[in-house]
């Protein structure tokens, strides 16, 4: 009898054991569909630019001229060929609107100058009532 047991356990222990996948995989898919439905999708949000183009628009012979600023290496601000302070572009400014009330200001910038003569100008011709600005390199 004694015999017969050792066959037993020799043969439980070379006997392969078997893994049973199914469950794992319907967990697995079961995982997947949870994660595919409460992902929430975000629109991209993007910003519309308006590029210039080569092309006239409807009188544009008949433009106003900009009133020109420019602001040089040393931060000095120039107006009609001369040099003035940043307190005076509103009033400058202001003395060309007169003239004519919807025309551009075009700031020339020196890459060299400092960015708070840039952004005093800027102030200082919202304050005067300019609408349309561009600025541009010198």
């Amino acid at each position: 009898m004694l015999k017969h047991t050792q066959s037993k356990t020799y043969q439980a222990a070379t006997s392969e054991a078997k893994v049973d996948m199914t469950p794992l995989l319907d967990i697995v898919f079961i995982m997947l569909l949870f994660f595919i439905v409460t992902t929430s999708f975000v629109k991209a949000q993007a910003v519309d630019i308006a590029r210039p183009s080569n092309q006239c628009q409807a009188n544009c012979e008949q433009g106003e001229k900009p009133i020109l600023v420019s602001i040089n290496e040393n931060s000095q601000v120039i107006f009609n060929n001369r040099i003035i302070d940043i307190e005076a572009v509103r009033a400058n400014i202001e003395s060309q609107l007169v003239n004519s009330p919807k025309a551009p200001l075009l700031i020339r910038v020196n890459e060299m100058a400092q960015h708070e003569t840039l952004i005093g100008a800027l102030d200082h011709a919202k304050q005067a009532g300019i609408q349309r600005v561009s600025v541009t390199r010198w």
